[in-house]
């Protein structure tokens, strides 16, 4: 027998069987996402990255009691160290963020079901989506990157093999993922959810060495987000916008839209149009309760029968549940609370087909292949948008004409542009749908200034 053809310990059979799942599901999403390299800074980047004092290697430290998210702000501060404010360097943190998330995500799900083809499949169709843009591609959308990466880091290490290693890390990551963005604290509630949905079969004492020290972690980050007098003035000022009923009566609307961005990508929109005040006995706020009601009751329903799709109902619930409660927040449709929230609909878009056999399984591995496909070219086009925030805001009135903020918003990037006429004209139609916008009377008036500045200096 020859011994030189058999492997040792197996390791170089194993490396293909690891290696291509990974590449499967990583080199879409990089490809996707690639163009954000050439994007620049655009909107709240140049006020909370480029203009931000505590996003700066100089003054991090000075700011740290009065900022917020104190891990993200540390991520920028290191960048502004290295590189100072250059939008590139940014932009490929976000992305290496996404792919290192991405394999952490196929890790996850290769646990959670049977076939690694349905792992590959949904983390695949979940890192190309366009919807995932806002935390990718828009510098801003950071600290929903950089939290998934510690929160998946945390469901990784605590659902493996039971070491003090992992378990130590596992809390570790725990307790650093709020601190990029708060709503990370959901990460217990996530993990219970697994033990009870697709990590069933564990005894009470091994799934308590696993919770516990998450909890841990979870509870060390919130006491220091609860310590920091940035947090607790961003929490004093949500809770005096709306009380907590008024708050979750508006984010049963914010939840079903935000859902509908990942069903329906092509509305996808920079400045999507939030909520209407509905009361709570009319039927659109009926409608909705209802409808996340049954989401809720179908996911305790499948626990057993269906654990992989239970999982991803409960799951998608819970990571909005931290953003669209109790708390209100200025704008609660957003597409960041998409980027952990949306790894359900792609793993139940994946498992479907499993369920079949023989000529209907691949059948529908291929249509999911296909899905990936215009998903991605999608993600492509929405990127390259970034590049320029003229045609960022012009898609955005493309798809909502009748709402007066992306008007201002256009006119407003049109004027940095230098393109006076044309913004004047973009930030009169924002400010008839939008009378009491001071965004859009103050760019009329600067660029009436600037009119009779030039005025002035031809006379002369």
């Amino acid at each position: 027998m020859d011994l030189s053809a058999r492997p040792p310990d197996g390791r170089s059979r194993r490396l293909p069987a690891v290696a291509l799942p990974a590449l499967a599901a990583v080199l879409p999403a990089a490809v996707a996402f690639a163009g954000a390299l050439h994007a620049g800074f655009v909107l709240d980047d140049l006020a909370d990255v480029v203009g931000n004092p505590a996003a700066t290697a100089a003054r991090f430290v000075e700011r740290l009691p009065q900022t917020v998210r104190p891990l993200l702000k540390a991520s920028y501060a290191v960048q502004d160290w290295l590189h100072g404010p250059w939008a590139p360097g940014f932009h490929a943190v976000n992305l290496l963020l996404h792919v290192a998330t991405t394999l952490l995500l196929l890790v996850l799900l290769r646990r959670a079901v049977r076939l690694s083809a349905v792992a590959v499949l949904a983390t695949a169709l979940w890192a190309v989506h366009p919807a995932l843009t806002e935390t990718v591609t828009y510098v801003s959308g950071r600290s929903a990157g950089l939290s998934a990466l510690l929160l998946l880091g945390a469901l990784v290490l605590a659902t493996g093999p039971v070491r003090a290693g992992t378990v130590a890390a596992a809390a570790t990551c725990a307790a650093l993922a709020p601190l990029a963005r708060e709503t990370a604290l959901v990460l217990p509630a996530l993990l219970l959810w697994w033990q009870l949905t697709v990590g069933r079969g564990e005894s009470v004492r091994t799934a308590c060495t696993r919770l516990l020290p998450v909890l841990a972690g979870a509870a060390v980050g919130a006491s220091v987000l609860a310590a920091m007098p940035g947090h607790r003035t961003l929490v004093a000022f949500s809770l005096q916008a709306r009380p907590p009923l008024d708050a979750l009566r508006g984010n049963v609307h914010a939840m079903a839209d935000i859902l509908g961005y990942w069903a329906m990508p092509w509305r996808i929109s920079i400045d999507p149009p939030q909520p209407q005040a509905w009361g709570w006995l009319e039927l659109a706020t009926l409608v909705r309760t209802a409808g996340l009601a049954v989401v809720g009751g179908t996911a305790l329903a499948l626990r057993r029968r269906a654990p992989v799709a239970a999982f991803a109902l409960g799951w998608t619930l819970l990571c909005l549940l931290p953003s669209n409660s109790l708390i209100w927040r200025i704008d609660p449709v957003g597409l960041k609370p998409l980027y952990l929230a949306s790894i359900g609909p792609a793993l139940l878009l994946a498992a479907v087909p499993m369920r079949s056999g023989g000529a209907g399984r691949r059948f529908g591995m291929a249509a999911g292949a296909g899905l990936g496909v215009a998903l991605a070219a999608m993600t492509v086009q929405r990127t390259a948008l970034y590049a320029d925030p003229v045609a960022l805001w012009r898609d955005a009135v493309d798809k909502a004409p009748e709402r007066g903020r992306p008007w201002i918003g256009l006119g407003l990037a049109l004027l940095e542009a230098g393109r006076r006429d044309e913004a004047a004209a973009a930030l009169a139609a924002g400010l008839a749908r939008e009378p009491w916008n001071p965004a859009a009377r103050e760019g009329l008036a600067l660029i009436e200034a600037t009119r009779n500045i030039g005025s002035d200096l031809l006379q002369q």
